[in-house]
């Protein structure tokens, strides 16, 4: 039964955030993180509904990237270890090769209109139809068009799934160049204006009207070559660290279980860049993980090669960031992390989010060939256990110090490591 006193979300962001407090007898450390302070509590209360506060998420900066032969300090929002650490360690390693090098296609994003009842014949009458489309949109679109984008034509595509093909369904997609701008408002806008004018043409009835966050045509791609003088990891070198690379690129193509997991590592960085940037994380994901499928098989998004004295590497995928126009513009910390990475348009983000991806990866295929991911992880899960047991300040290295020597990664350990510490100041 809920414990929410009625008409919960008509009530103030001030309001449900004390009601939230008395109900939950929140202490004052987990009041005042949830609070956030009045004027992020109004932030909160305009960017989503019954509002309440915010979930704050560490927010870090992994430094020492060059892309495209310029040096970036990315912010990365993340509430996981030893992300931001790989991403930055890894960086560090490829910039001796010369950095990263990212390609972005224009920011294509596709609408979907869902049609039943069309004949088969009337398919040149929905192609037929574009120029009046375009017409329809243009007030839509007009600001959008004076920034060299607009409205870039249509597709018209039949189902051939039984339930679909008995109800004569077909899919018209309206392509959307939204320059900086994510484009999910305007593309939907944009759907649901052109759905009469097509259902017209079509001879048929509108089943719906919206955006795909497949993105296909939006993909970002980032790629390194590095000497094999440069890799060193343990008692691990040069082509045999190479070769083992390679060869845990291709396990992950080959195997889909690993490549889940393989992917996640990627969008690790990605995730956290869209986060730090207030770009929509889920559509960002989702569509990453349908395009490692798109072939019929899920796989990794990688590619690894040892290309004479070097390896290479490479990562494609979709990437909508957008850096005008919803919170990316509107929230005040996304903004700053923007002008922290020299206020990019929407294409040279997604390129930077490629080259964070790819870094990712390259980190933790290195830790995995070699000496292992926990090592590092268990360092920094002895910090998190230090502040759990008590600790601040100086205390948390000193305590997660003596945990990491000593190999006892619990809570009891870290309470009687800080109760001495303390006993002999």
């Amino acid at each position: 039964m809920s414990r929410l006193p009625r008409a919960f979300r008509k009530q103030s962001a001030q309001q449900r955030n004390s009601a939230l407090t008395e109900i939950l007898e929140l202490s004052e450390e987990e009041r005042a993180a949830l609070s956030g302070g009045s004027e992020l509590l109004d932030l909160a209360d305009v960017m989503v509904e019954s509002a309440v506060g915010f979930m704050p998420v560490p927010l870090g900066i992994a430094g020492g990237f060059l892309i495209d032969g310029a040096s970036y300090d990315i912010p990365m929002a993340t509430e996981e270890p030893s992300v931001i650490a790989a991403a930055g360690f890894a960086a560090s390693i490829v910039a001796r090769g010369g950095g990263f090098t990212t390609w972005a296609s224009e920011p294509l994003m596709s609408a979907q209109v869902f049609l039943e009842g069309v004949a088969a014949e009337r398919t040149a009458a929905i192609e037929a139809a574009e120029s009046e489309v375009g017409a329809a949109l243009a007030p839509l679109l007009a600001s959008m068009q004076a920034r060299g984008g607009g409205f870039r034509g249509l597709r018209v595509r039949r189902s051939d799934e039984e339930q679909l093909a008995r109800r004569k369904v077909v899919c018209v997609e309206l392509v959307i160049d939204v320059r900086d701008a994510m484009g999910a408002n305007v593309v939907n806008s944009a759907a649901e204006r052109a759905a009469p004018v097509l259902a017209e043409a079509a001879g048929g009835s509108t089943v719906m009207a919206i955006l795909t966050n497949a993105a296909r045509e939006r993909t970002a791609a980032a790629s390194f070559r590095l000497p094999l003088s440069q890799l060193r990891r343990g008692k691990l070198a040069g082509r045999e660290l190479a070769d083992r690379i390679v060869l845990a690129n291709a396990i992950a193509s080959a195997d889909p279980e690993r490549a889940v997991t393989h992917n996640k590592g990627i969008m690790n960085g990605i995730s956290a860049l869209a986060l730090a940037t207030a770009n929509d994380t889920r559509a960002i994901e989702a569509a990453a993980h349908a395009y490692a499928a798109r072939e019929g098989r899920y796989r990794a998004l990688t590619a690894y090669r040892i290309e004479g004295d070097e390896l290479s590497a490479e990562l494609a995928l979709p990437a909508a960031f957008g850096t005008v126009g919803g919170a990316s513009s509107f929230h005040p910390v996304a903004r700053s992390m923007l002008r922290l990475l020299g206020n990019p348009g929407a294409v040279r983000l997604a390129g930077i989010a490629a080259a964070l991806g790819l870094a990712q990866n390259f980190a933790a295929l290195l830790a995995l060939v070699s000496e292992g991911i926990q090592t590092g992880h268990m360092r920094l899960h002895a910090n998190r256990l230090a502040y759990k047991a008590g600790g601040r300040g100086v205390e948390i290295a000193a305590v997660a110090e003596r945990l990491v020597a000593g190999g006892s990664f619990n809570l009891q350990a870290a309470e009687r490591i800080l109760s001495d510490l303390r006993a002999h100041r």
